[in-house]
């Protein structure tokens, strides 16, 4: 039995000692759990900072450069099995718990993590290190020059320059401006957008691109740099669009007048003039311009440079291999293979009073209204014809595109007035792609001059007759009033229980149809499916109707005082 106890004493003596041989390791337990209890709330402390930003790429470790306020996690195997959460100080000390600090000043984020493994393998040469930055730092930078919101930005040391100038180029919020200058810049980017698209549309140059390729950051400390955004972009080059720094001023110059430049034009998705710098390429010139469309004809490009022009053949997956060195104001044109345009099939659609509601197969520009009637089966029930109609697909919409924007196009050379203006504006907003199409005529009375032609997309609605007119307004039983032919509006105001007090007989309508169009009721028959709407006296501010009769009063007065002068001047001359 002590043997046995001997030898239990034994295995323990030699654990502790085996343990306390791990260098880094304090020999007693219990310190050992205050340093980890001291860096889980040092590491709670970290982790609960909660401004956080939008990631935008990951980090590339050999062009970041680490500063104070970076977040590090780093794990070290077997001397701990959770990682640890340690900060850059501000004068740029990396502390590592039983290490001690590294100066990371002006290094690399791949210079920082050579720096701790080389430290922590100093001291234990089979320790596995893994080391990643968990939070990069908040930097403080200036963006302004030819930017829209230039002024002084909070963000995170993984955005790039061009991720600054996009923050500074955002639009303006209600907090942030008045509701007339947010509304007349909408409007001032709106009319450019849509120039833009209406040039690259018809693969046009539609912007100049200078302030991207001549960007300027100037930094107290580390000196001025340059970014090409632009050649950035086309050859993945971290030094023509580094990671900010804290302190960084970045101006984006204005583009001036006359500069030396490099166009491409047609098949490719963002025409444009591009600021030319020596050692441009065409390949280079082809990724600023992102790319060919799918329709580009690549056999058919046309390089014009010094007075002479060349067509050329390219390879999409061999670019390199017919690439050269751009010389000033070479202009490169891709051709464009022409869309066949479709003019034998199409689809429209017919729903209503038919035996076969549904969207049937026609020949744009030869089928009529007739024959789609007939492939749907004819009618199936009365329908209501002034509410039916025959509608045109829209054209493609930009989402961008404000109504503001036609309405100044086609009002600035009229001659109306500021109350026709707004009725016009009233009119555009609401104004739909209907076709001009008499149903009753066509279908009761046999016009064939109404027989239109259809479309691709177009839609025919025969709503079912409901029998009835609908009374609204100053009445005293408002709703449907059961349809007899014949009968002028006042019977079926009758019907509907006759006129409040408040109603205005003389204001009293008739509204017709899909498109609601109003007409005065004197001598016009009332339809099925018509509405009446009776008003109520026009609601006048305070004092108008006082001002009314006095204005009346005072003409009568003035009436009277010109007769009376007039006659004694009469008498006189008698």
């Amino acid at each position: 039995m002590k043997k046995i106890g001997f030898a239990v004493l034994c295995l323990l003596l030699s654990g502790s000692f085996i343990f306390s041989q791990v260098t880094g390791l304090p020999t007693l337990q219990k310190e050992f759990g205050l340093e980890e209890q001291m860096k889980s709330q040092i590491q709670q402390q970290l982790l609960s900072e909660k401004e956080t930003y939008p990631t935008t790429t990951l980090v590339v470790d050999t062009f970041y450069y680490v500063g104070p306020g970076d977040i590090f996690s780093i794990l070290i195997l077997p001397i701990s099995v959770n990682p640890e959460v340690t900060k850059v100080s501000t004068d740029g000390q990396l502390i590592l718990s039983r290490y001690g600090f590294i100066d990371v000043k002006g290094k690399t984020l791949l210079e920082v993590k050579n720096s701790v493994t080389e430290l922590v393998k100093n001291i234990n040469p089979n320790a596995e290190v893994s080391i990643s930055l968990y939070k990069p730092r908040i930097c403080l930078v200036r963006i302004y020059g030819n930017v829209k919101k230039p002024g002084i930005y909070n963000l995170p040391a993984n955005y790039r320059i061009s991720d600054a100038i996009a923050i500074a180029n955002q639009e303006y919020t209600t907090q942030e401006a008045p509701m007339t200058k947010l509304s007349t810049s909408m409007m001032i980017n709106d009319l450019e957008r849509k120039r833009e698209s209406e040039l690259i549309e018809k693969g046009l140059p539609g912007d100049f691109f200078y302030s991207t390729r001549n960007v300027f950051v100037y930094n107290q400390i580390w000196g001025l740099r340059k970014a090409d955004i632009e050649l950035s972009k086309s050859r993945n080059a971290f030094d023509n669009n580094p990671y900010i720094r804290e302190g960084d001023e970045i101006y984006v110059p204005y583009s001036p007048i006359e500069f030396e430049y490099v166009t491409i034009s047609g098949a490719v998705v963002q025409p444009g003039k591009y600021h030319y710098k020596k050692g441009d390429r065409f390949s280079d010139l082809i990724k600023f311009a992102k790319g060919f469309k799918d329709n580009a004809d690549l056999s058919n490009i046309y390089v014009q440079s010094d007075g002479s022009t060349k067509n050329i053949s390219v390879d999409i997956n061999n670019i390199s291999g017919i690439d050269f060195e751009l010389e000033p104001y070479t202009n490169v044109i891709v051709g464009e293979i022409p869309i066949k345009r479709n003019t034998k099939t199409g689809v429209a659609g017919i729903y209503g009073c038919v035996e076969k509601p549904g969207v049937y197969p026609i020949e744009p520009g030869k089928t009529r209204l007739l024959d789609l009637v007939n492939l749907a089966g004819g009618l199936s029930c009365e329908p209501s014809y002034s509410k039916s109609f025959v509608l045109r697909t829209f054209p493609p919409r930009q989402y961008w595109e404000d109504p503001s924007i036609e309405l100044f196009n086609i009002f600035k050379q009229s001659n109306l007035t500021m109350e026709d203006t707004a009725r016009f504006k009233m009119d555009l907003l609401t104004k739909g792609n209907f076709v001009s199409c008499d149903l009753y005529e066509l279908l009761v009375k046999k016009n064939l001059q109404q027989n239109i032609l259809l479309y691709d997309g177009d839609l025919v609605v025969l709503p079912q007759s409901k029998g009835s007119v609908y009374v609204w307004g100053q009445v005293k039983n408002p709703g449907y009033v059961p349809y007899e032919s014949g009968k002028p509006f006042e019977w079926y105001i009758d019907k509907a229980g006759g006129y409040l007090p408040t109603a205005k007989k003389s204001r009293v309508r008739v509204i017709r149809g899909a498109q609601k169009v109003w007409l005065k009721p004197d001598d016009l028959a009332v339809v099925d499916g018509d509405e009446i709407y009776v008003p109520g006296a026009p609601d006048l501010p305070p004092g108008t109707e006082y001002q009314y009769y006095s204005l009346i009063a005072t003409g009568i007065a003035t009436l009277i005082s010109l007769t009376y002068l007039i006659i004694n001047l009469t008498s006189r001359r008698n």
